[in-house]
């Protein structure tokens, strides 16, 4: 097997998406975009990358920070990338700033970037590592949002039921998809 196929199948299957339900209210937005499912991607994978260094590098400049204090540490890093974000995006243009302000809040405040920055902080023993889960995981959820995507009409079309159309039919394939991922895993 290749490295990429190796890294596509990992990002795939260890995806906080489908092993920790975090993050379906992004990918639900993600999947309903037609033009911004690239950026929205990219935006995710950006936040947990450079998200899990930081966190690496406060976790070993503060080793006595107490594990009730990181959620709000890690927050508060999240919201100086979320301001740099800001602020880079108005750097490259007033159209670009306009076409993905919405994301930048939808991205950087959501559980799956949050949950990868604890889920690191938890794993990972050094700096690579802690960026390659970062990297992983943000490939993961853009592996997850496309895999919803693709499905992501015929969960709204008229012929699915209208109690279950929409967000309990994404919920349901997510689950769906979810048990077949951890059979496949168990052999």
């Amino acid at each position: 097997m290749t490295p990429f196929l190796s890294l596509i199948l990992t990002a795939f299957t260890a995806n906080l998406i489908f092993t920790k339900a975090l993050g379906i209210s992004t990918i639900t937005a993600s999947a309903k975009s037609k033009t911004d499912f690239v950026g929205i991607g990219l935006m995710v994978t950006l936040l947990t990358t450079v998200g899990c260094g930081i966190t690496y590098s406060i976790n070993r400049l503060f080793p006595a920070l107490d594990t009730a204090y990181r959620p709000a540490a890690y927050i508060l890093v999240l919201a100086v990338l979320y301001i740099l974000l800001l602020v880079l995006l108005q750097a490259v243009g007033r159209p670009t700033f306009l076409r993905f302000r919405k994301y930048v809040h939808l991205c950087t405040f959501n559980c799956a970037v949050l949950g990868t920055l604890l889920l690191s902080a938890a794993q990972s023993t050094s700096l690579a590592a802690s960026l390659q889960f970062g990297a992983v995981s943000g490939l993961g959820f853009v592996v997850g949002a496309w895999a919803l995507k693709a499905v992501y009409p015929k969960l709204t079309c008229d012929r699915v039921p209208a109690s279950v159309r929409g967000y309990p039919a994404i919920l349901l394939y997510i689950g769906i998809l979810s048990m077949a991922l951890y059979a496949a895993n168990m052999k």
